[in-house]
């Protein structure tokens, strides 16, 4: 008698039959990631890779194409776009730089085939005023000493900050300084625009600030202790005390005190601008003078040596007609 065959065991899973499917991730935007790749092997400072990565995804979002698709035409309908919006050139150039500095390092990076004209090398940069520097007068830099007297709460802080910006530091790299940085007469400033180290002197009156500052926080102690490796700048405020003062509190910080000495418009770049001006006019070496700034480029440093030599000029003139600077007409 033959036997009945013997039926495979089917295991039923208890969602109802059916094996689930692997799940499939959503391929990632190969825009995006040509753009964190290109800030991750360009190495730019964290401020300027935030402001690369803004520029750079505003236009992704704008075109949808890939990187390779782009054309000329695309790239111009774009700078006719931030026109409309109302940006000024040095935004709209800023805009295009970016773009550009991407499509040369996606060249560089085989990412883009070098046979192929950059869909933005036919694209001509705004028009734009020559940059003038920005320096304080001496009458706003009075003012703004005096308002540094009437806050006790952080006066020996903001003053200690306001002489360590006056010696040309961008506001990041005065905030990331640290306490082992300073020697008792010059920084070692970490500079935020390139990987270079520069070494800035103070003057005397820059040099007792600091100190009285560093004094003061000895006599705080607890969150205020001074070790090598602590921050030089901390936030004051009850929810920050001993925190490392950063770039936005820094800036805010400055804004405050121009508001204070009614001193218009002041950031903590100013005071860069006027140290520029200053290391110009006492005929410092235009090379110790980008040195001493961080600066690299012979056209950023112009600013400052034409703007002294404009103001040379006209009291060349009025010398030489018998008059003086100071004569009203």
């Amino acid at each position: 008698m033959d036997q009945a065959p013997v039926l495979p065991i089917v295991i039923v899973p208890f969602d109802g039959g059916k094996e689930p499917e692997p799940r499939r991730e959503e391929p990632s935007d190969i825009r995006h990631w040509q753009i964190e790749e290109f800030l991750r092997q360009t190495g730019k400072a964290d401020n300027t890779q935030r402001t690369y990565r803004g520029q750079l995804v505003r236009f992704a979002a704008w075109c949808p194409k890939s990187w390779l698709d782009v054309t000329p035409s695309d790239i111009g309908k774009y700078r006719r776009e931030l026109k409309l919006k109302g940006l000024k050139a040095t935004s709209v150039n800023h805009a295009l730089n970016t773009l550009r500095s991407f499509y040369q390092w996606l060249r560089r990076s085989n990412g883009y085939p070098m046979n192929q004209p950059l869909p933005t090398d036919a694209i001509d940069l705004e028009r734009q005023a020559e940059p003038q520097a920005d320096h304080l007068e001496a009458e706003d830099l009075a003012q703004l000493w005096l308002a540094l007297e009437l806050d006790d709460r952080t006066r020996v802080r903001d003053r200690a900050i306001v002489a360590v910006l006056s010696h040309g530091l961008r506001a990041s790299e005065a905030s990331a300084l640290n306490v082992e940085h300073w020697n008792g007469k010059q920084l070692k400033v970490h500079r935020s625009k390139g990987q270079n180290v520069s070494e800035v002197p103070l003057s005397r009156e820059a040099r007792q600030y600091l100190e009285a500052y560093l004094v003061w926080r000895r006599q705080q102690g607890d969150v205020f202790e001074l070790l090598p490796e602590s921050p030089m700048f901390l936030a004051q405020d009850p929810k920050s005390a001993g925190k490392r003062l950063g770039y936005k509190g820094l800036h805010r910080m400055v804004k405050q005190l121009g508001q204070i000495a009614g001193v218009d418009d002041l950031y903590p770049h100013r005071f860069r601008h006027s140290f520029g001006t200053e290391v110009t006019r006492r005929g410092v070496d235009p090379l110790f003078g980008k040195e001493l700034m961080g600066i690299k480029s012979d056209r950023v440093f112009e600013r400052y040596t034409k703007g002294v030599f404009k103001q040379a000029a006209a009291v060349a003139y009025l010398r030489a007609i018998g008059e003086t600077p100071e004569q009203e007409d």
